[in-house]
C-alpha cells in the first residue's frame, strides 16, 4: 500500500478528484440498497405502482450516473500514475546503457534482466483500474456509517468482519513475503542458466555438460516450482478466507437481524438492505485481501529499479585535449576482478610514447584484457593512474576519448540492427565509402556483395550467429572505422585463417607507419616480433621489456591461449 499512498501523494490535485469521484460512486451505491429497503417497505406494503416506478426510474439513473462516474474516476487514476512506471522504465534500461561496466558486472546478468520484468509487472498491479479500485476502501466507513443509523447491532457486526478482512489482508502480505523474496532470487538463477545455455551449445554438446545443466535445471526450477506452490496456496488461503468472511457477513447479519425482526426492532425491507449495505462495506476490502500478493511484488520491483537507479553511471562532461600528443602513460595501476578484492596486479607501470607498439602477452585470466578495457575507458582501476599527456583520463570526456580509441574486445559483440547501423554507430559521419574501404582492408567485401541485402543484412543476438572469424573480421573493420590514434586490438588474429592473419599483419604494419599508437594482445609470434616493448603476464606482476633483448626468446615461448 505505501506505493499505492506515494502515487497518490505525488498528485494532490487529481488523488482529491479521485477520492471525491469515489465518494460520490459509493454514495449512489448505497441509494441502490436504498431502493430495496423503499421498494419492500413502500410498494410492497401499499402495492401502489406509481411508486414502484418513480423509484425505479430514480435508480436506473443513479445506477447511470454511478457507471460515469466510474468512467471518470479511471481515467483520474490514469492522470495520477502518468508516465511515472515508463520513465521508470526507460531510466533502468538506459542506465543498463550508460551505467560504468565494472558497477554492472558486480550484478549477476538475470538480475539486471529481472529488473525491467519487474518494473512491467509492477505496472500491472498499480495500473488504473486497481488503483480505482482501491480508491473504494477509505469508504468502507461510509457504508458501516448507514448501516450505523439503520441498525446499530448489525453495524457492530459489520464492524468486526471489516476489522478481521483487514487483518487478514496483514497476514496474507507478512505469508507472502518470505517465498515471493525466494521465487524472485529463483527466477534470476534460471535466467542466468537461460543464458548460459543458449549461448554455449557446442560447449554443452561437445563437453557434455547437459548432464550438469539438467541437474541444476531441475534442482532450481523445482525450487522455484515449490515457492510457486506455496505463494499459489498462501494467495488460494487469503482468497478463500475473505469469501467466506464475505458469507459469514451475510450469515451473521442475517441471523442477528432476525433475532431483531422477530424483537420487533427491525422490519424484513431494513434486514434485506442492511445485508447488502454490509456486502459493500466488505467488498472493497476482500479486493484489497486480493490485491495484497501483486502489491506485495510491485513494491518489491519498484524498489529493487529505484535502488538500481543509485547505480553510478558514466560521467558526463569532462575536458578534452584537442592536441593529445598521443602519449599514454600507465602509473602505479592496479585492478581488481570486477566484484571481488581479487587483484590481477597491484602496481603497473609503463609509458607508451606517440607512435609506439606495445605487445601484451602471458597466461590467460593475468589481466590482458582487463588492461585493454582499463585503457579504453570502460573500466577504472582500484588504485593508480592512467595519464593521457598527464591528465588523468577519469578527468576526460568519455565522448571525446572513445573517438580516439579504435578498439577490438576479446569477445566481440555487436548491437542488435544491421550491419550499416552499427559501423554508423560507430562513427556517425562515416560515408557508405568509408564502410566498404574498411569492409575492403578486413577482406569482407565479397561477403558483403554476396549477401542479397549488402550492408542492410541483420545481425541479431549480439552477432553470436556469425563465425567467430567473421564476426572478428567486422569487429576489426568497426575498429578501423573509428580510425582513432589509439588502437586497443585484443588477439586481432585469433580464430583467423591463413589469410585473414595475413591482412592483419599488413594491416598493423601499415597502422605502425601511419603514426598510431598500438597496444596489442596477443600471442602470435608474428606479432610479437613486430612489437616495440613487450608487457609479459607471466607473474604476480607483468614485467616490461624492450623486443630488442627478449623477441626471440618470448616468440619461442610463446604458444596460442
Amino acid at each position: 500500500m505505501g506505493e499505492v499512498i506515494g502515487r497518490l501523494a505525488r498528485s494532490p490535485q487529481a488523488s482529491g478528484y479521485l477520492l471525491l469521484a469515489s465518494l460520490l460512486i459509493n454514495l449512489l451505491g448505497l441509494m441502490t440498497s436504498l431502493y430495496v429497503i423503499l421498494v419492500l417497505n413502500r410498494y410492497v406494503s401499499y402495492g401502489v405502482v406509481a411508486t414502484l416506478v418513480s423509484l425505479t426510474v430514480g435508480v436506473v439513473i443513479i445506477i447511470a450516473a454511478e457507471h460515469g462516474f466510474r468512467r471518470l474516476r479511471l481515467r483520474l487514476a490514469e492522470e495520477i500514475i502518468g508516465t511515472a512506471d515508463e520513465g521508470l522504465s526507460i531510466g533502468v534500461y538506459g542506465l543498463l546503457l550508460t551505467a560504468r561496466v565494472d558497477a554492472l558486472e558486480r550484478r549477476p546478468p538475470g538480475e539486471r534482466a529481472e529488473l525491467l520484468r519487474g518494473i512491467e509487472r509492477a505496472e500491472q498491479a498499480l495500473g488504473p483500474t486497481n488503483l480505482a479500485a482501491l480508491a473504494d476502501v477509505p469508504f468502507s466507513l461510509l457504508f458501516l456509517v448507514a448501516l450505523l443509523l439503520l441498525s446499530p447491532p448489525l453495524a457492530g457486526v459489520a464492524v468486526s468482519f471489516c476489522l478481521a478482512s483487514v487483518a487478514l489482508a496483514w497476514w496474507t502480505q507478512r505469508r507472502l513475503t518470505q517465498p515471493v523474496q525466494a521465487l524472485s532470487g529463483l527466477g534470476e538463477r534460471l535466467n542466468g542458466l537461460i543464458g548460459a545455455t543458449l549461448f554455449a551449445p557446442d560447449t554443452i554438446r561437445q563437453f557434455r555438460g547437459a548432464g550438469l545443466l539438467m541437474a541444476q535445471w531441475q534442482a532450481i526450477s523445482g525450487a522455484a516450482r515449490a515457492a510457486r506452490a506455496t505463494i499459489a496456496l498462501r494467495q488460494h488461503d487469503g482468497a478463500s478466507f475473505a469469501q467466506g468472511m464475505q458469507s459469514l457477513l451475510g450469515v451473521a447479519v442475517i441471523a442477528t437481524g432476525a433475532t431483531l425482526v422477530v424483537a420487533g426492532q427491525l422490519d424484513i425491507g431494513a434486514l434485506i438492505g442492511a445485508n447488502l449495505i454490509a456486502a459493500r462495506a466488505l467488498a472493497p476490502l476482500t479486493r484489497l485481501v486480493q490485491m495484497a500478493e501483486a502489491l506485495k511484488n510491485a513494491g518489491q520491483s519498484l524498489s529493487d529499479a529505484r535502488r538500481f537507479a543509485q547505480t553510478a553511471g558514466e560521467p558526463e562532461g569532462g575536458r578534452l585535449l584537442p592536441g593529445w600528443s598521443r602519449r599514454l602513460e600507465v602509473r602505479g595501476v592496479g585492478l581488481t576482478v570486477p566484484g571481488t578484492t581479487t587483484p590481477l596486479f597491484s602496481s603497473l607501470d609503463l609509458v607508451l610514447e606517440p607512435g609506439g607498439v606495445l605487445v601484451i602477452t602471458g597466461r590467460n585470466g593475468t589481466g590482458k584484457s582487463s588492461l585493454l578495457r582499463l585503457l579504453a575507458g570502460l573500466i577504472e582501476p582500484a588504485r593508480g593512474q592512467v595519464l593521457v599527456d598527464g591528465v588523468d583520463l577519469r578527468q576526460l570526456s568519455l565522448e571525446w576519448w572513445r573517438r580516439q580509441v579504435s578498439y577490438l574486445p576479446q569477445e566481440p559483440t555487436f548491437i542488435d540492427g544491421t550491419v550499416r547501423e552499427n559501423l554508423a554507430a560507430a562513427r556517425p559521419d562515416a560515408t557508405e565509402a568509408d564502410l566498404i574501404r574498411c569492409l575492403n582492408f578486413v577482406g569482407l567485401r565479397a561477403w558483403i556483395d554476396g549477401h542479397p541485402q549488402g550492408l542492410d543484412q541483420e545481425l541479431r543476438d549480439a552477432g553470436r550467429p556469425l563465425a567467430p572469424g567473421l564476426r572478428r573480421r567486422l569487429a576489426m573493420a568497426r575498429a578501423m572505422l573509428v580510425d582513432g590514434p589509439l588502437f586497443l586490438l585484443d588477439e586481432p588474429s585469433e580464430g583467423l585463417d591463413r589469410d585473414g592473419a595475413e591482412a592483419v599483419y599488413t594491416l598493423l604494419i601499415d597502422l605502425a607507419r601511419c603514426g598510431k599508437t598500438l597496444v596489442v594482445v596477443s600471442h602470435d609470434p608474428a606479432i610479437l616480433r613486430g612489437a616495440r616493448l613487450l608487457l609479459r603476464f607471466d607473474g604476480r606482476e607483468p614485467t616490461l621489456h624492450t623486443l630488442a633483448a627478449t623477441a626471440k626468446a618470448a616468440a619461442a615461448e610463446a604458444t596460442p591461449s
